[in-house]
């Protein structure tokens, strides 16, 4: 009985053993016939195999999110979600801002000096074509650059207004550590945005304030030049006096003359009419003086009292002007700190429990795809031109 199952055993091995090894040798005979398809697609396959499962180091993701806000941005509404470029757009240009920052050559050189980052980038753990540098890629800034731009990725989610950072390192604590500075370099770079800002919108209305201080300073010397000039205070208040004094002695011809009528009247022969007639003419006289004093010549207070009346305007009209000045200045300060921008942060960086990268399997999948498309390209135009050939 178990020879039997020996013999019987032995006779199925023989049956399938001749398949197998037709069915291998035929696939070594297409192999060694066909050396492009070793070349084009297994080739790269097996070293991409060996690459992802032996040599390729892991990639740790810290991931943070953050929005840029202002007290005085708009709250989008549901039209201005619906149609591009209406509500909101400012915090929106100061989102873009700030993520282009975080991708800029600017804040590259900025971690390099604060966090070492060719070093983080060139980590020994890494391997020699994931790290920077390498030997086919150069060690310049601008090679650099280019390497940050792949690792370091700020997006912007256009439906809820919230970025996302992504930083990739070979070490968790690493990615972590350089996400933290990228969101500090991001509040440092919108304190500054704060900073022109304010500046911008205060400058104009302190100018204005300035221009009006510097016109009433002006003013000031000019009158302080006239008094010193005309000898005169206040032509104004000195020409009061004056006119008062004008006012008495018409009020004394005014009497004189009701007595000299009078005394013409009941008593012609009185010696006492030509004192009245007398007195008449020297008040007369004492009118014109005073009244030349004021007006009617050179010398006069008229011309005066007009050139200082007109420095007197000016000067409260420049008066006006600084406390119209000063209110836009208040205005605008408040203003200001009503459009201070903000950056919150909805997560920060986090630290990585396990490499999102390298994608072993889908990236040899992607290589074998390619050599595939490649080879069966290139025999597509092999046989059309043979057939071109042919006819």
């Amino acid at each position: 009985m178990v020879e039997s199952n020996i013999i019987s055993s032995g006779d199925m091995i023989s049956h399938t053993d001749p398949k197998r090894k037709s069915f291998s040798g035929k696939v070594i005979r297409w192999l060694r016939d066909h050396p492009g398809f070793n070349l084009i697609v297994l080739f790269p396959t097996f070293l991409a195999i060996f690459y992802y499962g032996c040599v390729a180091s892991p990639q740790y993701v810290s991931h943070a999110y953050f929005v840029v806000r202002g007290a005085g941005a708009q709250t989008p509404n549901m039209l201005g979600g619906l149609i591009p470029g209406m509500g909101g757009s400012g915090s929106t240009e100061d989102t873009y801002a700030v993520q282009t920052y975080m991708m800029s050559r600017d804040a590259a050189r900025t971690l390099i000096q604060s966090q070492n980052l060719r070093s983080v980038f060139n980590h020994p753990d890494a391997d020699f074509l994931a790290r920077f540098p390498t030997f086919f890629r150069g060690n310049t800034f601008e090679h650099f650059f280019s390497y940050y731009q792949k690792h370091i990725i700020a997006e912007l989610d256009t439906t809820t207004g919230i970025s996302s950072l992504t930083v990739r390192t070979f070490s968790p604590q690493d990615s972590q550590r350089i996400g933290r500075a990228l969101i500090d370099a991001g509040e440092h770079l919108v304190n500054e945005m704060n900073a022109r800002q304010r500046q911008n919108t205060i400058a104009s209305s302190q100018k204005e304030v300035a221009a009006a201080e510097e016109k009433i300073r002006s003013i000031g010397l000019q009158i302080a030049d006239y008094r010193n000039k005309q000898k005169l205070l206040d032509p104004l208040k000195q020409s009061v006096p004056m006119l008062r004094d004008i006012d008495q002695l018409k009020a004394m011809l005014t009497a004189t003359r009701l007595k000299v009528a009078q005394v013409t009247k009941f008593a012609p022969d009185t010696p006492l009419l030509p004192v009245y007639q007398r007195r008449i003419e020297v008040l007369k006289a004492e009118i014109a003086q005073a009244q030349g004093d004021i007006t009617g010549s050179s010398s006069s207070l008229v011309p005066k009292i007009t050139e200082y009346d007109d420095l007197v305007t000016q000067k409260e009209v420049a008066e006006r002007e600084l406390v119209t000045a000063t209110v836009s200045l208040q205005a605008a300060k408040v203003q200001a700190d009503r459009q201070q921008l903000y950056l919150d942060g909805v997560a920060q960086p986090d630290l990585p429990d396990y490499p999102e990268y390298p994608h072993a399997i889908a990236d040899i999948l992607i290589v074998l795809a390619t050599g595939l498309g490649i080879y069966a390209m290139g025999i597509l135009l092999i046989s059309g031109a043979r057939e071109h050939q042919i006819h």
